[in-house]
């Protein structure tokens, strides 16, 4: 996507009158160019308004102009405001203009689809004029499908929009926002086959249509947040934090204010200065924490930790880092956010298939972890590969470290031995706990890395079902676990078992529902994601538990890398990476897990536990189907209001009563626009329903 307006010679730099020299013209209402339509009816025109906002580095350059109370048409469907091109602006914000010019809504120069004034003749009628009050737009219905009708306008949000993706703020100035919360990946939340997502069908296109219609909930409340500049690469980097260095997926702002512009294909706010700047608000999370454990787990991408020839040379390597002085950033990174966690067994992905050798990528990470925790403080797992894994087809591998201090292992590794089903099989071993406050037990770690998203052909191609490439090729390694779980790692002596890794499905995909359907659990809510694609949250990483886990397992996502620019990455930042910090030291979000065999065990640190509301198919061709995500039983109240606000209905219950009463009250509403309010305590969510 290009950010423009776009770089263009412009149409002069218009002309700027004396007072003295104002000649009687007809003066039309901005409202009535820009008409109610998608397009702004081209002639020449002459309008009176207020200067509200001068961007000189915009391309094209120019300065947004709004009708006051007593210029505008009256007209709430129409735009009051029009954004005037001037190669080098002349005027200033709270001038009051007078302006002749041509009026233009084109997809070319210098318009690109944004309703502009070309060759302005200006005359300042008043230095200085109040400016038109913002129009407040609700984010509970606000829809960027919609937004022609405040282009140009000054418009201010009644509720925090939060930072959805970051992927163009290094090198335009831009954030993606969301005006009602996080966007996710739609199979995060929708199954493409079961309604509820609740069900475990594993097979089937049924419900398709619902996460194509999530996805275009997802695009109808994103927008841009601009920075006023069309340079590239812009200087500072805008919105981050001055004490962090960092903006991150979820960073709120509260009351944006801005100029409802257009460019790029996209509605972008463009930022007002002084008071009215957008202030980002940015949190970096603590470690997770958990109370009353036995032994503490966690799993992490690594981020193609290769080591060269373990000698120091060797680089660049088929993957990782490119020079030396790229690894060892890298190693640093990754050192720091495992001696934070600080677990007692971790299984780590993509980590270089090199063997089990003094000079392996494995033997050098826990060189690191004990230089920096003591001699001896880990060990790691071997494999039975000197050179590399078996049954193994790809250059990195799954692997097992621990602390010999707290765990003991059980019998010998186990390693899926079926052949044409994984490119890097699951590795498991069981451990017992040695510590004399711990409940003495067996369990099993297994740590998997299935098939990407991003390849596959004939019945693994994209199926345009939202679960991407490869998709059957990871429901069959799903259904190998299972297997490679029940026969191999359960006889061979524990009835508590952890499978974590990188699965790359998310949270409602069949192979997520091969193993729910086996009878594991996920110890996730969907609201927990791990990764980011495409500007979406997900969860590719997960830890699936046995059954018997349930109220003994607690698990947490650390996010300190799915969050976090990509520009602060070691092979980005180079020599200026933050190499003391975890933040960004990989592109997936490491999963921790406390055990404790004997009692119940939380996570001490867990944030509050958000409701989510969702209602779904929207449109809704009947009864609303409600689904309430990570409620914490407690009483909640549902409402149903007309679009205008009159009470239509109200419920008072947990999640699971909500659910079932709405449908049954709700099938025999009249066609129209509804909104669901949902309230609790600390709670208060809405979504707007269009019933066929």
């Amino acid at each position: 996507m290009t950010k423009v307006f776009a770089r263009s010679f412009l149409l002069g730099f218009g002309t700027l009158l004396a007072a003295g020299t104002v000649q009687a013209q007809t003066v039309t209402p901005i409202g009535t160019i820009q008409t109610s339509g998608a397009l702004a009816t081209a002639g020449t025109y002459t309008i009176e308004a207020v200067v509200t906002a001068v961007y000189p580095g915009l391309s094209p350059a120019g300065f947004y102009v709004q009708n006051d109370a007593a210029g505008a048409d009256g007209d709430p469907a129409t735009s009051d405001a029009l954004f005037v091109v001037q190669t080098n602006p002349t005027v200033v914000v709270g001038n009051k203009v007078r302006i002749t010019g041509a009026v233009q809504e084109i997809a070319s120069t210098p318009s690109f689809n944004q309703a502009v004034l070309t060759s302005p003749s200006i005359t300042v009628l008043a230095a200085s004029s109040p400016l038109p009050a913002f129009t407040m737009l609700d984010n509970a219905t606000f829809s960027s499908t919609d937004a022609e009708r405040y282009e140009g306008m000054r418009v201010q949000f009644l509720a925090p929009v939060t930072v959805s993706d970051l992927s163009t703020l290094k090198s335009r100035g831009e954030l993606d926002i969301s005006v009602r919360g996080l966007v996710y990946q739609p199979t995060q939340i929708i199954d493409p086959n079961d309604d509820p997502a609740s069900g475990t069908s594993s097979s089937g296109t049924s419900n398709v249509p619902a996460v194509n219609a999530y996805q275009a909930a997802n695009v109808a409340k994103s927008l841009l947040l601009d920075d006023g500049r069309a340079a590239v690469n812009p200087q500072p980097t805008p919105y981050l934090d001055a004490t962090l260095g960092t903006v991150r997926v979820g960073s709120t702002i509260a009351s944006l204010r801005g100029i409802m512009g257009y460019g790029g294909s996209a509605w972008r706010i463009q930022p007002l200065a002084g008071a009215d700047a957008p202030q980002v608000i940015t949190v970096r999370p603590a470690v997770p924490t958990f109370s009353n454990i036995d032994v503490k787990l966690a799993s992490m991408n690594v981020l193609n930790f290769f080591n060269g020839d373990g000698a120091g040379g060797g680089f660049p390597t088929s993957r990782g880092a490119a020079t030396l002085a790229d690894f060892q950033r890298q190693r640093s990174k990754i050192l720091a956010a495992l001696t934070q966690m600080n677990a007692d067994v971790f299984g780590l992905m993509e980590i270089e298939n090199d063997g089990t050798r003094p000079i392996s990528a494995i033997q050098d990470l826990v060189d690191g972890l004990n230089q920096a925790q003591g001699a001896g403080t880990y060990a790691f797992i071997n494999d039975g590969g000197l050179y590399s894994q078996p049954n193994n087809t790809d250059l990195i591998h799954c692997a097992i470290i621990y602390k010999p201090a707290v765990v003991t292992p059980y019998g010998n590794f186990l390693l899926s031995t079926v052949t044409g089903v994984f490119e890097r099989p699951p590795i498991a071993q069981l451990f017992t706990t040695n510590r004399p406050t711990a409940a003495r037990d067996t369990f099993a770690i297994v740590v998997n890395h299935f098939k990407s998203k991003a390849s596959g052909t004939g019945l693994n191609a994209d199926q345009g079902d939202g679960q991407g490439g490869s998709n059957l090729r990871r429901k069959g390694q799903a259904t190998a676990l299972v297997q490679f779980i029940n026969n191999v790692v359960k006889p061979a002596g524990t009835r508590y078992v952890v499978s974590v890794g990188d699965y790359n499905a998310n949270y409602e995909e069949d192979p997520m529902d091969i193993l729910r359907a086996a009878g594991f659990v996920l110890g996730s809510p969907a609201a927990s994601a791990s990764y980011l694609f495409n500007g979406l949250s997900g969860s590719l990483d997960h830890a699936v538990l046995t059954p018997n886990l349930v109220g003994h397992a607690a698990v947490e996502k650390w996010h300190i890398n799915a969050a976090e620019p990509e520009f602060l990455e070691y092979d980005v930042a180079g020599a200026a990476t933050d190499i003391t910090s975890p933040f960004r030291s990989s592109d997936h979000d490491p999963v921790l897990v406390g055990l404790n065999f004997r009692s119940t065990v939380t996570a001490a640190t867990a944030a509050k536990a958000t409701t989510r509301l969702q209602v779904f198919p929207n449109p809704a061709p009947g009864a609303f189907n409600i689904r309430i995500i990570n409620a914490d039983g407690k009483p909640l109240t549902l409402e149903v209001l007309s679009e205008l606000g009159q009470p239509v209905l109200a419920l008072r219950g947990t999640a699971v009563e909500l659910q079932a009463e709405l449908a049954r009250h709700t099938v025999a509403l009249a066609p129209g626009a509804y909104l669901v309010r949902l309230r609790g305590e600390g709670l208060s969510e809405v979504q707007r329903v269009v019933k066929e």
